[in-house]
């Protein structure tokens, strides 16, 4: 089987070394699809746009925005691209990976998006950002799989909170969708993601609303209320008080 660099077939890429590592934004047009092959580096790729469905032996994985995927150097995969294509942004590095996992993490799209507009920036001091940035998204990424998987309907419980964080879901709703009870939950939940069910609410709200500060131009209050809070006043130091600028700053630094 070939081994090939990970923008072959890309019909836009932008490549940077950066210290140890190899930083790209690959996209791939729909239905575009690619047999079996490797890569020569330990990759990390984190889905921005689209969706790829990336089969390896004994795994397929469907992976849409926010969806990380790690792969150690020359494992084997095929790779089939949505009828959107997909926009992906790369890490590589020669190990440092031993295994396949996938998962979905927002803040690992937040550092995926931030190497994107470096990647735009490309000034003499962009190596060094890209480096800072690649050592963040390994870190951010790696912290997801070395923990044991969760029981399958505590996982189920998480899933169910990414899909609905923006409608307020109960936990009563999320217990009785998994099957448990909502203090066994609840219980469950802290002691295995090391937040409460509502923490995980209010973060995944500011995550997805940190993505669309850099993606959009829509006006605060309006972003304020699509995430769930009660006026922008309340959204602006819920988000100061997590990322440490408030979102006006934070989208002027992101642009």
């Amino acid at each position: 089987m070939s081994s090939i660099p990970i923008d072959t077939g890309a019909c836009d890429r932008r490549r940077h070394r950066a210290g140890a590592f190899d930083v790209s934004r690959v996209s791939f047009k729909r239905g575009e699809q690619f047999g079996w092959h490797s890569h020569p580096s330990a990759c990390l790729a984190v889905v921005v746009d689209g969706i790829v469905r990336k089969r390896f032996s004994g795994l397929t994985v469907d992976a849409g925005e926010g969806t990380v995927v790690a792969m150690p150097p020359k494992e084997l995969h095929q790779d089939l691209f949505g009828r959107d294509g997909a926009k992906i942004i790369v890490v590589e590095a020669r190990n440092g990976l031993e295994s396949v996992s996938s998962f979905k993490d927002w803040s690992a799209l937040l550092v995926a998006l931030r190497i994107e507009h470096e990647l735009q920036v490309d000034d003499a001091f962009s190596p060094l950002a890209l480096e800072g940035l690649a050592l963040e998204l390994t870190a951010a990424a790696g912290r997801g799989p070395d923990r044991p998987r969760p029981t399958r309907w505590l996982y189920e419980a998480y899933e169910l909170l990414q899909e609905r964080f923006r409608e307020s879901p109960t936990a009563a709703e999320i217990a009785e969708r998994v099957g448990v009870h909502p203090s066994h939950l609840a219980r469950s939940f802290r002691a295995y993601y090391r937040e409460s069910l509502g923490g995980c609410v209010r973060r995944l709200r500011l995550e997805w609303a940190a993505r669309e500060l850099v993606r959009t131009d829509v006006p605060l209050a309006y972003l304020a209320n699509e995430a769930g809070f009660v006026d922008q006043s309340h959204f602006t130091r819920a988000f100061k008080s997590r990322f440490g600028m408030t979102p006006a700053r934070y989208r002027a630094a992101h642009r």
